[in-house]
């Protein structure tokens, strides 16, 4: 554990007393010399020093002179600039009531903490199989063929990271949780809406404790991580589709092969008939399973 090395008062305020909120109120500063075990300790560890004041619980205390009224109401550790593993903890008391009745004693454990959620947006590019009219219009060219390259649009997917401690962190998370989608409801996202698309896990020293501090960061698709490509081939089957090769026939036309609609079964559909397929883009996984929520 990190050792305290002294304490001297804060001068900028220490002592001062002052007009706030209709009361008579006064602070004081004191600033701890703390000595880190090593450079990877950091803020989080080093605010757990045995012996620095409990915020919310300790009053002011110093050379003998003590004011029971002013408890601890600020705790900022920062990293000297003369040495790596030197900390100063400046920890500012005032004698304002205080109607918070939760105190640095009372905190949780990092793992049992709310994760940490911040929302942002990134663009991408998929394929434009039907526009955006309604009811939508298939993206065909004249000839009610498919155009080659496929039409793209731009999407947005809103992104979600959750940052959160844990106790432990397994490589086997990345492979069975990245790039998977999730497979019941995740944040309102219906099943296959949402995308696990980074996974990342730094090994800390926080409260005198090696924990892991995770990220996940979660792409959300409005229309889903799934694929509806057009249902179209250079051969139809001529009774519903089995896996029999020899039902097979060729679009002809003046014994000129040619791409040709089909039906959900394999069949051969009419020229102006439009069926789509379904298919998973990506593996699904429970994110639950994760405590992300």
């Amino acid at each position: 554990m990190p050792t305290i090395l002294g304490r001297a008062l804060n001068s900028d305020f220490s002592g001062t007393t002052e007009m706030s909120d209709d009361k008579v109120v006064t602070r004081y500063g004191l600033v701890f010399n703390v000595l880190a075990d090593n450079d990877s300790q950091g803020p989080a560890t080093i605010r757990a020093t045995p012996g620095l004041p409990l915020v919310g619980l300790s009053s002011y205390s110093y050379n003998g002179e003590i004011d029971l009224l002013a408890i601890c109401k600020r705790k900022v550790p920062r990293k000297s600039k003369k040495s790596r593993r030197l900390w100063h903890v400046a920890c500012d008391y005032d004698t304002t009531p205080s109607n918070n009745q939760e105190n640095e004693q009372d905190q949780q454990e990092p793992e049992n903490r709310a994760p940490i959620l911040s929302w942002d947006a990134e663009f991408g590019d998929e394929v434009l199989y039907q526009d955006y009219s309604d009811p939508p219009v298939d993206c065909l060219n004249p000839n009610g063929q498919p155009y080659d390259p496929p039409l793209t649009t731009r999407v947005i997917y809103p992104v979600l990271q959750i940052e959160r401690w844990q106790t432990t962190f397994l490589p086997s998370t990345i492979h069975d949780y990245l790039d998977h989608t999730n497979v019941s409801d995740f944040y309102g996202a219906s099943p296959g809406h949402a995308l696990m698309s980074r996974i990342a896990a730094n090994q800390v020293e926080e409260e005198g404790r090696s924990l892991w501090k995770t990220i996940h960061r979660i792409r959300f698709s409005r229309k889903g991580y799934r694929a509806r490509p057009l249902n179209q081939g250079t051969l139809y089957s001529t009774v519903p589709f089995t896996g029999d090769d020899s039902t097979l026939e060729p679009f002809l036309r003046d014994d000129v092969p040619y791409i040709g609609n089909l039906k959900a079964d394999g069949t051969k559909a009419g020229p102006s008939e439009r069926t789509y397929g379904d298919f998973k883009d990506h593996p699904e996984a429970e994110f639950d399973d994760l405590n992300l929520q």
